[in-house]
């Protein structure tokens, strides 16, 4: 707990850089007279002391452009309501949103860095950063562990990989805000039952479209996903980047058997490089399923498309989420707990539910998306798709094994080399030192 002269000085640097502070209710300072026995009618009435006014204390909140409350969208009116709420709830506590560029010089995460070394007064109490920017704050310390400043029933209403997202290392470094997934949408008409195993994709004789062109060399996470799915690793038990040959062979021979049954067109996927073109392909009618971005899909006008999870050797439910997580900066055990108050805040169900679909990111809690407004096969689709979920791997992690899975699966598209050559050649890659 701050001291009286260090919380006056607060106040008097807030005022210097804001130019304005919220004002908590004032008492009257118009003096009340209390009059004195009869007996003593020559003494001066005396006035009752002015109580002081509390102060307020301002939490900072930064937040990346896209989730901006002061924009002229649903999302971002949504979002102002909420602080509004907040602070209309509080009588010493109000809060303070910062808009930043989400990355690169000048952005949130090199804001971060700067004003830990140059200006550590002018941080923020939260600071919202993608996934990969969260972690490298974690690992540079300018994030404080959450353990047990949240309650443990409030955390266990998180998804598993919500918490997987929140920790670095053995900490809890943050709280995931929303989340995009990779999925399928399929036309119903041309199956039978849903395209959620290998089998069924293939028995359907319906063209399947996915990013098998990868990006920058690297790829995509439908490739990523089936492997997982498929029993594979990404890291071994020392957490070296690793990857395993049967799973991997497994997958390549779904795609080498998907060329051979013409559900597969080799110069179709590697054409595609991200999943707007899966989009497209499924509109223009090159595709009866292909793979979608969850934020694409969930905010588009109803066409009759399908969602379902991306088809796997059993069919189990596997993806994974990358997004926007909340992070601690307050160092001050009191600025700490009131932080966490405005964070929970935001996740109060019936606001956090309409502004995550509202945004079309899936909500990270179990309630949030008890809040949203869907038909029950959607929900019942995104219950199984999110408890399946898993947090993307480390960016580091991805460059050690996407081009040596890339290099696989070209190969196997074009014919040039069987699954099981492909997958042996792509373990060894990743295995060099």
């Amino acid at each position: 707990m701050r001291s009286k002269p260090a919380r006056a000085l607060a106040v008097a640097v807030l005022l210097l850089l804001t130019g304005c502070l919220p004002q908590g209710p004032s008492v009257p300072s118009t003096p009340t007279v209390t009059p004195l026995p009869p007996s003593s009618p020559t003494t001066t009435p005396t006035a009752t002391p002015t109580l002081p006014r509390p102060l307020v204390t301002t939490l900072v909140l930064w937040v990346p452009e896209e989730l901006s409350p002061y924009a002229e969208t649903e999302a971002a009116a949504l979002l102002a309501q909420r602080l509004e709420a907040f602070n209309q709830s509080q009588n010493d506590l109000q809060v303070e949103t910062l808009i930043k560029k989400a990355h690169g010089r000048g952005g949130l995460l090199d804001f971060l860095r700067t004003a830990s070394i140059a200006a550590p007064s002018v941080l923020p109490d939260l600071v919202v950063l993608d996934l990969d920017d969260l972690r490298v704050a974690a690992q540079a310390g300018l994030l404080q562990p959450m353990d047990g400043l949240l309650p443990a029933d409030w955390v266990e209403d998180l998804y598993p990989f919500a918490v997987e997202m929140g920790r670095v290392g053995e900490q809890m470094v943050g709280v995931p805000l929303g989340v995009e997934v990779e999925h399928v949408a399929y036309w119903p008409a041309l199956y039978s039952t849903p395209p959620v195993t290998w089998t069924a994709v293939l028995s359907a004789g319906v063209p399947f479209v996915f990013p098998a062109g990868g990006r920058e060399g690297i790829v995509d996470d439908t490739t990523l996903i089936e492997y997982l799915g498929a029993g594979g690793r990404l890291t071994d038990a020392e957490g070296n980047p690793s990857l395993d040959e049967e799973p991997l062979t497994a997958v390549l021979d779904f795609y080498a058997r998907g060329v051979a049954a013409g559900v597969i067109s080799p110069s179709t996927t590697l054409a595609i490089t991200g999943t707007e073109g899966c989009w497209q392909a499924l509109l223009n009618g090159q595709a009866g399923i292909g793979t979608v971005d969850s934020r694409r899909f969930w905010t588009a006008p109803d066409l009759g498309l399908v969602p379902a999870p991306l088809p796997s050797r059993s069919g189990r439910a596997v993806t994974l989420a990358r997004g926007w997580t909340i992070g601690l900066v307050a160092s001050d055990a009191e600025r700490q707990k009131q932080a966490m108050e405005l964070l929970m805040w935001l996740f109060t169900p019936e606001g956090y539910g309409p502004w995550t679909q509202s945004l079309g990111y899936l909500p990270t809690r179990r309630g949030g998306l008890a809040a949203w407004t869907v038909d029950e096969p959607s929900r019942t689709f995104l219950e199984t798709l999110l408890e399946g979920a898993r947090a993307a791997p480390d960016q580091s992690v991805r460059k050690a094994v996407g081009p040596a899975l890339q290099q696989a699966v070209e190969a196997v598209l074009t014919g040039r080399r069987t699954p099981a050559e492909a997958a042996r050649r792509a373990t060894e890659a990743v295995a060099q030192p």
